[in-house]
């Protein structure tokens, strides 16, 4: 393939972030600038496909991991909470990017997009709730999942209350 020669002028600033950027391997600017090219275009086809999305959020969040993964190591603590969440993120946002149809065309098409999002997210909500059942503690902070498990459970009786009222009416 014949290669096209491009030149550009860019800031102090960016030749600096340029020269100290690390991306799949590449040397000089003009190695940079193709890795930065490729990344982008692939991140453009990927982002109507759920597995090349799913994919490229993964690769994103690595390095976030990879320190958390380090520091709890070194530290000898775990969160289970927090290895959820961030394991269940790249799904919900790959969902996000693929499922809604490019043009929406009709109500029905928001709601499934709707109930999708509301599902997944019901999922993570359902398995915090099954870590703090675990009689070992999972988290960094042991009050973490507690605090929240009290104010949702209010508002789940608040919730409960009003529809048997609601219920009455009928």
């Amino acid at each position: 393939m014949k290669k096209i020669q491009i030149g550009a002028r860019i800031s102090p600033e960016d030749a600096d972030f340029l020269n100290l950027l690390e991306i799949n391997g590449a040397k000089t600017p003009s190695d940079k600038l193709r890795a930065i090219i490729e990344e982008a275009r692939l991140r453009r086809e990927y982002s109507h496909e759920f597995t090349g999305s799913y994919r490229m959020i993964q690769e994103q969040l690595a390095p976030i991991i990879e320190r958390i993964k380090q520091t709890e190591f070194e530290q000898n603590i775990h969160s289970a909470p927090l290895a959820r969440i961030l394991d269940w993120l790249p799904e919900f946002y790959a969902y996000c990017l693929c499922s809604l149809p490019e043009t929406i065309e009709s109500e029905q098409n928001l709601q499934m997009y709707e109930k999708g999002a509301v599902d997944r997210v019901a999922r993570l909500f359902e398995s915090l709730l099954h870590l703090e059942l675990s009689v070992q503690g999972t988290t960094y902070n042991s009050g973490v999942l507690k605090e929240h498990i009290a104010s949702l459970s209010e508002t789940m009786k608040i919730i409960e209350h009003t529809s048997h009222i609601t219920e009455r009416k009928k």
